[in-house]
């Protein structure tokens, strides 16, 4: 599968994600996740979060991927600054609960990015497309 295969790859990470429990679970969790890294990668004094630097793969994938994943990451960086003290971390270990209960309760089958790290980066394209309807 090509890393430049958004229809193969997200095929794949689809079937690691059949059950409705997981599929919710992933539409909190993943976000979550987003958030605190977007929130983590900030420059100091800035609202550019060095997160930014993978939108190019996005938009390699689909543009229309490439414009939701870039609001979303402007979003969750405008949105940092005013969170509480410690909320990235609360946010990244919650996120990480809810993609474990969707894999160990719903889904009973482990993480996609556990046999391809690539999953990593379609995970919160996936949901971006799957709950927004951005087809």
């Amino acid at each position: 599968m090509k890393l430049t295969d958004w229809p193969a790859l997200s095929s794949d990470y689809a079937g690691y994600h059949a059950t409705r429990g997981n599929r919710l679970c992933h539409a909190f969790g993943i976000p979550l996740i987003v958030f605190a890294v977007v929130a983590w990668s900030r420059l100091p004094g800035t609202h550019l979060p060095l997160a930014a630097l993978l939108l190019p793969v996005y938009f390699v994938w689909d543009p229309r991927l490439g414009l939701g994943m870039g609001a979303a990451i402007f979003a969750f960086s405008a949105l940092a600054p005013l969170a509480p003290p410690g909320s990235a971390l609360a946010a990244f270990v919650v996120g990480w609960v809810f993609q474990l209960v969707g894999h160990q309760v719903y889904e009973k089958r482990s993480p996609a990015f556990l046999t391809n790290l690539t999953h990593l980066l379609v995970g919160p394209a996936w949901v971006l497309q799957e709950f927004t309807g951005l087809r």
